[in-house]
């Protein structure tokens, strides 16, 4: 007896943390826009908790998203929802991004998905701001002590709702200086249909920005075009 009940211990042992392994973690979603909308409801329907960081997260635009996004989502302040999570989308408003960052408390050990692109757009125009590295290493810097991954930021929401709106794969090139953090960011991209493709460190955000400012550029002059970039056969 006392064999059996050190051999269902040992068992219990072995299989406690696969059964909590099997478990999500939850991801923050700083902005619960277009980008941080589509990606959080296609998260929340693979079984991810989502926390939405909103500054009104009683509004019925956001209570709605967070209807369409599982039983386990739920809004809240950026600032709580960014300290509920280790993993956090950040998808704001460009002009906004340093004051939002710098407001959501200690981030040391999170990783941060960026999804902004250094562009604003007034009076149906787009003033390109004047950042001569990339807002994802202006995030690093705002934020030391997480690990900031470039994603998501190169192509319209419509082809995270529905990968094959694109008529073929859709590569998310990831930026980031950080080879674990970028695997995990590569499962997420997977999970919504689309291909993660690991472009270099996270200075290379500047090119992959670059197209998504020649993205809007041509959509505001009234020559919208869909470009994607997708392996080559």
């Amino acid at each position: 007896m006392r064999r059996l009940i050190l051999t269902l211990m040992l068992v219990g042992a072995l299989a406690g943390p696969e059964t909590a392994a099997a478990t999500p973690e939850c991801i923050a979603i700083v902005g619960p826009g277009s980008v941080g909308g589509t990606l959080g409801q296609r998260w929340g329907a693979a079984g991810y908790p989502v926390v939405y960081g909103s500054r009104t997260p009683e509004a019925e635009r956001v209570q709605e998203i967070v209807r369409k996004s599982g039983a386990n989502a739920r809004a809240t302040t950026p600032e709580k929802a960014a300290q509920a999570c280790r993993l956090l989308l950040f998808a704001v408003p460009w002009e906004a991004a340093e004051l939002s960052v710098r407001s959501l408390g200690p981030l040391t050990g999170k990783v941060i998905i960026d999804a902004n692109n250094p562009l604003d757009v007034r009076d149906g125009r787009e003033i390109e701001l004047p950042v001569t590295d990339s807002a994802a290493e202006r995030l690093q810097a705002w934020a030391p002590g997480a690990v900031v991954v470039k994603a998501f930021n190169t192509m319209n929401w419509a082809v995270m709702a529905d990968p094959r709106s694109a008529a073929g794969p859709v590569s998310v090139p990831l930026s980031g200086d950080n080879a674990a953090a970028k695997a995990e960011v590569a499962e997420l991209v997977k999970i919504v249909g689309l291909e993660p493709v690991d472009v270099g460190p996270l200075r290379t955000a500047r090119y992959t920005e670059h197209m998504a400012l020649l993205y809007v550029s041509m959509s505001l002059r009234g020559a919208p075009h869909e470009f994607f970039l997708r392996p080559r056969k």
